[in-house]
């Protein structure tokens, strides 16, 4: 009887929910793939992306900082910004290398690693749970064939669905 007791007053307490949320989406650009945010505070995020190039898969987490955008205009511009990592591989026949591209008689499996920074710009439509931006990604990474890459320009658009 106790323990019915203490489950009723326990589960009778007013429960509050948090402002934070998560968001689920595409990201179309060099990177294209699957992208999920969960928000820990109304600043601070963590993204993961699971993408597609050069015949692979990659995984990436960015640890993201949320801000209002400057704009006077709208309140629901927000800047994000930040840095991460990935793993993954490539499977292709060509690699380029210091300015040289290699091509091989077949394809050929790499895997890699890598460093990542993050700039986007979203908005947020007000009137239904969605959210679109535009972002770039570049990244630095290590593989067999290509030994490191340097790439500045992943540019992407991204369209989300908040819960």
């Amino acid at each position: 009887m106790r323990n019915l007791i203490f489950l009723f007053l326990f589960f009778s307490l007013p429960v509050y929910a948090q402002t934070y949320f998560s968001a689920a989406g595409i990201r179309g650009g060099y990177s294209s793939g699957f992208t999920f945010r969960q928000h820990l505070d109304p600043g601070l995020a963590y993204e993961g992306l699971l993408s597609f190039r050069k015949g692979g898969l990659q995984l990436t987490a960015l640890r993201q900082i949320i801000q209002q955008a400057p704009f006077e205009f709208s309140e629901d511009f927000y800047l994000i910004y930040g840095y991460g990592g990935h793993v993954g591989f490539n499977y292709t026949d060509h690699y380029y290398f210091m300015f040289h591209e290699y091509i091989y008689s077949d394809k050929r499996f790499s895997p890699l690693v890598g460093i990542d920074g993050f700039l986007g710009l979203e908005y947020h439509i007000p009137t239904i749970p969605m959210q679109v931006g535009v972002d770039v990604k570049p990244f630095f990474e290590f593989s067999i064939f290509e030994f490191f890459r340097i790439v500045p320009w992943d540019f992407a658009f991204t369209v989300k669905y908040i819960f």
